[in-house]
């Protein structure tokens, strides 16, 4: 799989100041309310440095910055009734026009370009061009896993996300986020594949239905600023659990 064309960050750079500490701050935060000393987390950091600079990575983690952009993008055309054919389902849709990729691109009021978004679509295989040089969509979900790289943007966001959920529950303590586990030690292998299948069918079904909630409580930007409204960010994230045998 070739690297999205719309990445302005090396494909190794390390992670920045701003990034470290999103996703340490927290960390570092619960810990620290659990009752570890100062000198203990500091013991314990020096310590899985060390660790970590011991081992020798088996899979290189690349940036990938157009996944948050394809999941809006995807999301629009399986939802939006201007997208759809007569049968409820994400139409063929011509690069350019009223009804098209571009217009798609830009109802999602994404910082990715038309072009740009098109060439990584067709990079990850979320889309194909048929005979009537139209795209079709492939797949309903962006698939990150790859034989020669780990992403790293869902995988920090991820981290960043449950951390901070974490964290906020220490901050207020009155606070309504949950977490919601389901999972069972007594599975047999051979049905990894069948329950991933699974959870990525249903769980897409249950995200769509968050992100229409989103979307009808959306505010604009201009009636933001006017209004001057703080704005709060909420979401739900989903992911599946599969240990080692």
């Amino acid at each position: 799989m070739k690297r999205p064309e719309s990445s302005n960050r090396a494909a190794n750079a390390p992670m920045t100041s701003q990034e470290v500490s999103a996703l340490i701050g927290p960390i570092i935060g619960f810990l620290h309310e659990s009752g570890l000393s100062k000198k203990s987390l500091l013991a314990e950091c020096r310590a899985a440095v060390q660790k970590a600079g011991s081992k020798v990575s088996k899979i290189p983690v690349t940036h990938v910055a157009f996944g948050k952009d394809a999941i809006d993008i995807v999301n629009r055309w399986l939802r939006d009734p201007k997208y759809l054919n007569r049968h409820g389902r994400p139409d063929e849709l011509p690069f350019a026009g009223a009804r098209s990729l571009t217009s798609l691109v830009r109802d999602c009021r994404v910082e990715v370009s038309p072009k740009s978004a098109l060439l990584n679509l067709l990079a990850f295989k979320m889309v194909t061009q048929v005979a009537s040089k139209k795209y079709r969509l492939l797949a309903r979900s962006m698939t990150f896993w790859h034989s020669d790289h780990l992403p790293f943007e869902p995988n920090f966001r991820f981290l960043v996300d449950a951390t901070r959920a974490a964290l906020s529950r220490l901050q207020q303590p009155k606070s309504a986020l949950s977490w919601q586990c389901a999972d069972n030690p007594r599975i047999h292998p051979r049905l990894t594949k069948a329950f991933l299948n699974f959870v990525k069918q249903r769980g897409l079904s249950f995200m769509h239905e968050m992100n229409d909630w989103l979307d009808e409580h959306d505010i604009s930007d201009e009636s933001s600023a006017k209004r001057k409204i703080p704005m709060k960010r909420l979401g739900v994230s989903v992911f599946s659990i599969a240990s080692d045998p």
